[in-house]
């Protein structure tokens, strides 16, 4: 887009109409015009330019500072319209975008056909554009801006062969080394002896003469992490009502199921994108607790959150294409079936996925949580809830083998403080009182020692199973030891069943 700037400054009308515009900035002492319209295009002013040239030229001339970061915000959200085309999108700042179109073009007849299309909507928004085919992102930058073919040609030599060595995007310095020695064309460098030509010259001309043709690898970052699945539909006419976006979602769920299928994965989080005739991108997301590539979950996930979203999707011209991304699939462990399912009596691990996936779509993924142990010095610290959605089921914890529990099924979450008589400093009470009540220890086990957190200096803990005359039983602990400054304190921890 090489008029973005002042491309930008007349669809936001702050440019006088019928006077041709240009903007400047500040470089190395002197105002140097950066964007020029086509007006002022065809009057002989020129980017690099001064300023003070360019109103010698056109005393008439309205000059705007630049401003970079608006610039590069329209670029951004230009490549955001952009993914109804392509995931992948890569930001060439600061006015160029390269598109990823592999498997997307025979979705518009060809690919001749959808840079045709991108051009003439992107020129019907105001913005002046060129474009090209290419089979490297350095054929296709070098023809979009110097080339006079809209495409590479069969031959990619033939087709960068008379571009000048500015086309291999080379700085201003190399690219005049370049022309000092005589080398002012690409064909040129084919021919130049390598090993004295990148002594004098640098090795970044030959590094991008072969990443041009194919002949080096180069790679991109995406202005977003390309989903590794994905499906794209395009509508003839524009949708509007949830039914037949839900028809369409369906036909994106199988292109999805069956690219799935071939990984052996299933799919652990979607984005559903629908892409306005209004130029708007609307993203609805969605998670599972598990893997998974069945056409009937999927979709009562998807029309549970679109039908949600319906009110707020303010799409009054219509829905023109949707994509659907698996932004996150893990593989697929097969486990083999039983003759009897146990399934039958109690709810299975498809079933409680099945109901936490939908809890989470209707009620938000931070409101279904999940059970979570995670290390801890103090007991009462090591239970926690996570969301469902980002935490696998924890396995249940295997019996003792001896039958005897060493942690109580009732835990307090604050310990309940008690006061104690053992009969030797560090032993077992021998009774304790606990809301009021004295108890007399019948049989005790312990201690069991847990330390505590070094970084919080907290004090060591003594637990004892306790069992008094009554035949109830506690889990009871000392804080401290005798003998030091402080006088240790017990407390009821909880109480076994």
């Amino acid at each position: 887009m090489p008029r973005l700037s002042t491309d930008r400054l007349i669809r936001a009308k702050r440019a006088p109409e019928g006077r041709a515009l240009a903007a400047y900035a500040k470089q190395g002492g002197a105002f140097l015009l950066t964007g020029v319209d086509a007006r002022a295009s065809s009057l002989g002013l020129r980017l690099a330019m001064s300023l003070a040239d360019a109103r010698a030229i056109h005393p008439d001339l309205v000059a705007m500072e630049a401003e970079p970061e608006e610039d590069a915000r329209t670029l951004d959200h230009i490549a955001a319209w952009c993914e109804r085309f392509t995931p992948i999108v890569v930001l060439d700042a600061p006015d160029g975008l390269f598109l990823d179109i592999t498997g997307c073009g025979h979705l518009f007849g060809d690919a001749a056909a959808l840079r045709d299309q991108i051009m003439t909507r992107l020129e019907a928004q105001g913005f002046a554009c060129r474009a090209a085919l290419a089979q490297t992102p350095g054929a296709a930058w070098a023809l979009a801006r110097y080339g006079a073919r809209a495409e590479a040609q069969d031959d990619p030599v033939q087709s960068l062969a008379p571009l000048p060595v500015a086309a291999l995007r080379l700085d201003d310095a190399a690219a005049a080394l370049l022309r000092r020695l005589g080398l002012k064309t690409i064909g040129s460098l084919l021919h130049a002896p390598r090993a004295s030509f990148t002594a004098r010259a640098g090795e970044r001309a030959m590094l991008r003469l072969d990443q041009a043709l194919g002949g080096a690898p180069e790679v991109l970052a995406p202005r977003r992490p390309a989903p590794p699945v994905f499906a794209l539909r395009r509508f003839l006419e524009p949708l509007f009502s949830t039914e037949t976006i839900l028809q369409a979602v369906e036909r994106l769920c199988l292109d999805v199921i069956a690219k799935l299928e071939l990984r052996g994965a299933g799919a652990r989080a979607l984005e559903l994108h629908l892409f306005g005739v209004d130029g708007r991108d609307r993203v609805i997301g969605v998670g599972v607790s598990r893997p998974e590539r069945q056409l009937k979950p999927l979709m009562r996930l998807l029309r549970e959150k679109l039908e949600r979203a319906a009110e707020n999707l303010n799409a009054e011209f219509g829905i023109e294409a949707a994509r659907l991304d698996v932004v996150r699939l893990e593989r697929i462990a097969h486990a083999q079936g039983g003759l009897v399912a146990a399934e039958t009596v109690q709810a299975n691990a498809d079933q409680i996925a099945g109901i936490v996936d939908v809890l989470s779509a209707r009620l938000g993924p931070k409101r279904v949580l999940r059970a979570k142990l995670h290390e801890a010095h103090a007991p009462e610290k090591a239970g926690a809830w996570s969301a469902a959605l980002g935490e696998k089921a924890a396995r249940a914890p295997s019996p003792p083998r001896d039958g005897v529990m060493r942690r109580p099924l009732t835990l307090f979450a604050r310990p309940q403080p008690i006061q104690a008589l053992a009969a030797v400093p560090d032993g077992p009470p021998i009774r304790f009182r606990w809301r009021r009540v004295l108890r007399e220890v019948a049989r005790a086990e312990g201690p069991e020692r847990i330390s505590g957190d070094w970084m919080s200096a907290a004090a060591a803990r003594d637990y004892y199973r306790v069992e008094d005359k009554e035949g109830r039983r506690y889990w009871l602990y000392r804080e401290g030891m005798y003998g030091g400054d402080e006088a240790p304190r017990w407390f009821v921890h909880g109480l076994f069943a």
